[in-house]
């Protein structure tokens, strides 16, 4: 008996892991402009307030009291992650003729805005959704401070004490030799002028003061303001303006903040189109790292729904934007953002509200993680414009529409079959009017057909069992006989058709987050997992930290490798899953500015290395200085080679036969010809962070024995 209770007590130690993150594709994203939401404290309304809600430029009075009255009605459309606009302290003046009520406009990244509450609200408001199964996603601007030029022209404090302004700044900034950009604590390289190469990321967007990230302080700073967020039990952040920033600063951010938990982190490149340029490209690359928001795809489901446009061609171009992702359901799917005009507001139609719940349900069930924009379900639009600031009206509150109704509906089902969540993507039927895509998980299936055209009898070809199925948005039928689908589609029609089958052997459906280093924590999400297994990381035995049919908690073990990509494996007696892939650092990573001396070099130019850092091709830029440079996280008190290559971005890259050599051991490193040799250490290596997982479990169980022994002596 003793001994079956030191079983289930040593289980009890490991279990609470389980649940204790979500699979995100698994949920429906809800984001919130806080200060159009609900005003739940009238006494931080001021200053800059307008009772009347007429002005779109000034504070309305939301904040994050009235956020928490309000988690019952957001629980109601079977929401599972709330993602609320910036919190943290915003600038005391008006610009642009402007307050700064949106929260873009950052002061302090140590506190919350006196407008939304306090950093106790935030934490109550986490509690708080917590007990209602949902977790808070928090705006993070690491790019940019606030307007250079006005208000408070770039003012930054740390926790209430001033650093600087944008004036100040600009008299102790220097011209980096590698880069040619003045810089200091921010960039003094102007306004972005020409949307690519170094304007693109070394200047202001729209006049808000640059950060230069690799500012060792402001690294830092950035770095510890995430983390109160973190601290404070936020589950992960959108990321803004990740075009604007260095990719490598930004994968040292993110593994960072992921050495704490293993958090849902996505970005936001604005990038209205899906063809082929050097501008997608980058958002592939930026989706390598982290997730992004399926911006590019968004005008083509708005043209093609709420104007005129063919389905077909519509279908073809998802299954090419889909088809380059190394994780598709992770991407992110969205109608309306605080950023675009929203679809009722755009739609020139008699039949728009028709047409809009029609493109609420493809937002639900295309590859990627649906993204609810605040109101969608109450139909709310502006009256008094359109676009940027008229898309963020006050919140009207209607949880019993058919547009709340299509949303709770396919939120529920999104929990119970996987297909939604990690499916493939297939399209079987499709012509102007008609679209039927089907997505299939191991055992599960979805056949989504919509029609925005008359009445029509369709068939197809479908590899269902026979039988009459249930459409789970109308109760419609559709009948399979020998490999053949009939169903009869009705005007502006969307019918959602689903098996849920059990699931017998392992099936990797996600990793979160799938980049990491070693001794950080990922979650491995999918079905058939059962009781008990192991997980193989690049061939190597991760450590379980808590495991059930569905989801598997483990540890990342450390391992030498030169690949970028490793493959994660579930193992359960003979059966062994799908390979997933993680995206793996070999810890310890400092964000360096790789230089190299442009003499004899032209073009377009690219590095290719022998770390995992550097497994996957890093675009050049080249500065007026005369070097080539890039920013990489790289393993401190390390040595490395990279190769050189040329060619365009979607194109075949051509060896240039030279070897480069470096060593990390500081934020800049600039490449020889030479092997460089590394030094000698007699230093005993510090353990990481997550390394000290072990050490937490011995001593647990340390405790535990403790406590048996003595209740045994008892």
């Amino acid at each position: 008996m003793r001994s079956v209770l030191v079983v289930i007590i040593t289980l009890m130690l490991l279990t609470p892991l389980v649940g204790a993150y979500q699979v995100p594709e698994r949920g429906v994203v809800y984001p919130v402009m806080v200060d159009r939401f609900y005003d739940g404290n009238a006494s931080n309304n001021g200053p800059f307030y307008d009772p009347t809600h007429t002005n779109y430029r000034l504070y309305w009075g939301g904040d994050i009291e009235g956020l928490i009255e309000k988690l019952d009605y957001i629980r109601s459309l079977g929401v599972s992650t709330i993602w609320v606009s910036p919190l943290n302290d915003n600038i005391n003046r008006m610009a642009a003729g402007s307050a700064p009520y949106h929260g873009y406009w950052t002061r302090d990244y140590k506190r919350i805005d006196e407008h939304f509450g306090t950093w106790e609200d935030f934490k109550r408001l986490v509690q708080e959704a917590r007990k209602r199964g949902i977790c808070i996603i928090v705006d993070y601007v690491p790019n940019h401070s606030n307007p250079a030029t006005e208000g408070e022209f770039g003012a930054l404090y740390d926790n209430g004490t001033f650093v600087t302004d944008y004036y100040r700044d600009t008299k102790n900034a220097t011209v980096n030799p590698y880069t040619g950009i003045r810089e200091n604590v921010y960039h003094h390289n102007g306004n972005i002028f020409t949307w690519e190469g170094i304007p693109l990321k070394y200047a202001n967007l729209f006049g808000l003061a640059d950060f230069n990230q690799l500012n060792p302080w402001v690294d830092s700073y950035l770095t510890e303001g995430a983390l109160l967020f973190v601290d404070s039990g936020a589950c992960g952040f959108r990321i803004d303006a990740v075009k604007h920033m260095e990719l490598g600063w930004l994968e040292s951010l993110y593994l960072r903040l992921y050495s704490r938990d293993p958090l849902f982190i996505y970005g936001e490149y604005y990038s209205l189109s899906p063809e082929r340029s050097d501008d997608l490209y980058e958002l592939y690359r930026y989706s390598n790292v982290s997730p992004v928001l399926n911006i590019p795809i968004r005008e083509n489901i708005v043209r093609t729904l709420g104007f005129v446009g063919s389905l077909e061609t519509l279908s073809r171009t998802l299954e090419g934007y889909y088809s380059l992702f190394v994780y598709p359901n992770k991407q992110l799917n969205f109608l309306d953002s605080h950023d675009l005009v929203r679809f009722l507001n755009a739609a020139k139609r008699d039949d728009a509200v028709e047409r809009f719940h029609m493109a609420l349900a493809l937002t639900m069930t295309l590859p990627g993680i649906p993204v609810i924009y605040y109101g969608d379900e109450s139909y709310l639009v502006s009256r008094d414009g359109k676009g940027d600031p008229y898309n963020r009206p006050m919140m009207v509150f209607n949880n019993t529409t058919e547009a709340a109704r299509i949303i709770r509906t396919l939120a529920e089902l999104r929990k119970t079959n996987d297909a939604l969540a990690f499916g493939d993507f297939r399209t079987v039927y499709a012509n102007y009017s008609v679209w039927a895509f089907e997505r299939t998980f191991g055992s599960h299936k979805i056949l989504a057909v919509m029609n925005k055209g008359s009445p029509v009898s369709l068939t197809l070809n479908l590899d269902w069992p026979d039988g009459t199925y249930r459409d789970a948005l109308t109760g419609a039928q559709m009948s399979v006989s020998n490999g053949r689908a009939s169903l009869e589609l009705g005007r502006n029609s969307f019918y959602v058709f689903h098996i849920e089958g059990e699931q017998k052997e392992p099936l990797i459906g996600s990793v979160t987050p799938y980049i990491a280093q070693p001794g950080q924590r990922i979650l491995i999400g999918g079905a058939g997992f059962g009781s008990l297994g192991r997980v193989i990381i690049g061939g190597v035995e991760a450590r379980v930290l808590s495991w059930n049919s569905t989801e598997i908690l483990v540890e990342v073990p450390e391992m030498k490798t030169e690949n970028a990509w490793l493959d994660v494996v579930v193992k359960t007696g003979e059966k062994a899953s799908n390979p997933a892939k993680l995206r793996y650092y070999s810890g310890n990573d400092l964000p360096a500015l790789i230089a190299i001396n442009a003499t004899n070099l032209t073009g377009r130019l690219w590095i290719k290395g022998n770390l995992p850092e550097l497994a996957e091709p890093r675009p050049l830029l080249r500065s007026s200085t005369g070097y080539y440079f890039t920013v990489a996280p790289l393993p401190n008190g390390t040595a490395f080679s990279v190769e050189l290559y040329t060619g365009s971005p979607w194109g075949e890259l051509e060896p240039l036969n030279v070897t480069l050599y470096g060593f990390v051991n500081s934020t800049t490193v600039v490449l020889g010809k030479e092997p460089v040799e590394v030094p000698t250490s007699t230093a005993e290596p510090e353990p990481s962070e997550g390394g000290w997982g072990w050490a937490y479990a011995l001593l647990a169980v340390g405790v535990l024995l403790a406590v048996l022994w003595k209740w045994k002596k008892g």
